[in-house]
């Protein structure tokens, strides 16, 4: 069997989504005992994520310039961030809860069936989240849910959330320390799919 490490699919996201991302493996990192000596510092890591939001927003000039600099701002972040993605392989070694902690998402072994991925991570702002969900073939919308797991870890009821055209979504006013369970169906001419693997997800 593989061991499990660090995916970077990341390097795939949308640049509005790689910052989001971006942002919460630095706040994960930050303060995290089992990367306390990372291989490029968070400042220099926040300084690139930075200089790619200010390239991005920039570029929506259209000048070719700007481009030019966005392109290469999201080469450094994505170079930078691949650096980090080997560092934690190496602290975590396979183990799926520190490369969690890490703020990354791990690989998976193969199921017999294949389900849609969803990951969820820290929003810009604290009480958010951003669904993430894997683009599935002929879907046209994705319909969005979560539920609230109590301290006591009683699960609460399913609660919709929105229907979306787009295969992100950012979720706002959620409890602070609070534990969330996140899932999407993917809506196709064949009808509403099966949702995928409920994501758990401390709200920071």
């Amino acid at each position: 069997m593989k061991r499990t490490k660090v995916m970077l699919t990341f390097v795939q996201f949308s640049i509005a989504v790689k910052i989001l991302f971006c942002r919460s493996v630095i706040n994960s990192l930050l303060g995290n005992a089992y990367f306390l000596v990372p291989s490029i510092s968070l400042d220099v890591l926040t300084s690139a994520v930075d200089a790619l939001e200010v390239a991005a927003v920039a570029a929506q000039d259209g000048s070719h310039l700007n481009i030019s600099i966005r392109n290469d701002a999201e080469k450094v972040v994505n170079e930078y961030f691949r650096n980090i993605a080997s560092y934690v392989d190496c602290i975590a070694m396979g183990d799926e809860t520190i490369i969690l902690s890490s703020g990354f998402n791990p690989t998976k072994q193969p199921n017999a069936i294949h389900k849609a991925i969803l990951a969820v991570l820290n929003g810009i702002l604290s009480g958010c989240v951003m669904l993430i969900a894997a683009k599935v073939d002929k879907a046209g919308s994705y319909i969005w849910r979560m539920r609230k797991i109590n301290i006591n870890g009683i699960e609460g009821p399913w609660v919709y959330i929105t229907t979306t055209t787009q295969t992100t979504y950012e979720v706002t006013g959620l409890d602070v320390g609070s534990v969330y369970e996140f899932q999407f169906a993917p809506v196709t001419p064949d009808g509403v799919l099966e949702y995928c693997p409920a994501v758990t997800k401390l709200v920071l």
